[in-house]
């Protein structure tokens, strides 16, 4: 039991000397745990991306062979998205977490824009990008998008289409609940600086 109680103490010491910002300090305990945890492994690296921004998700070349989009782990996801955007992986992590059902945004909705709009587009543009690079998904479903929006509770249902089709960088493809987005040049080179904005504030 004390074991346990040291990695808590531990971890807590380490998200009040890190500076990071007050709403986000449930997200850091928690991968403070993860990382202190003899269970969680050592394994960790961190990656910087030495390969350039391909032009599109899908342009980085083979992805190594798995049996599903999600028989990956959470190391491997960031490694890879890190390695394709040059974004910065400690804000990443506290960012995204995987689950079994894929990526998910740890930030609370309200704090992902001014309003639904901004909201759903920073969803959409966060998904599509950890899922293309870090799950080697081509492209993402809307209803993945729409999944989370709901989730967060920023989900507008009668301008959910319009919202995500005026995203620049990115492109839609596929009609009625086949649709499917996917991340261009302009928008993978944006995903830094989106990171940044979102977890600096």
């Amino acid at each position: 039991m004390s074991k346990i109680s040291d990695i808590l103490k531990k971890a807590h010491a380490a998200v009040r000397e890190s500076g990071v910002p007050d709403p986000l300090h449930e997200v850091a305990f928690r991968e403070a745990v993860r990382l202190i945890a003899p269970s969680s492994g050592t394994g960790r690296r961190s990656t910087t991306g030495t390969e350039g921004v391909p032009s599109s998700i899908g342009a980085a070349g083979p992805a190594e062979a798995r049996g599903s989009a999600f028989d990956v782990s959470e190391d491997a996801m960031y490694d890879r998205v890190v390695a394709q955007t040059d974004v910065n992986r400690d804000k990443l992590q506290l960012l995204v977490h995987l689950d079994e059902e894929g990526p998910r945004i740890d930030i609370a909705g309200l704090k992902l824009g001014r309003n639904n709009a901004d909201r759903t587009r920073a969803v959409a543009q966060i998904l599509t990008i950890v899922r293309g690079f870090g799950l080697d998904e081509d492209a993402t479903e809307l209803e993945v998008i729409r999944s989370e929006c709901v989730r967060l509770k920023v989900y507008d249902s009668a301008n959910f289409s319009a919202q995500v089709q005026k995203l620049t960088g990115f492109v839609l493809s596929g009609t009625g609940t086949s649709r499917r987005i996917r991340a261009r040049g302009p928008g993978i080179q944006a995903f830094p600086g989106l990171v940044d904005n979102l977890v600096n504030n």
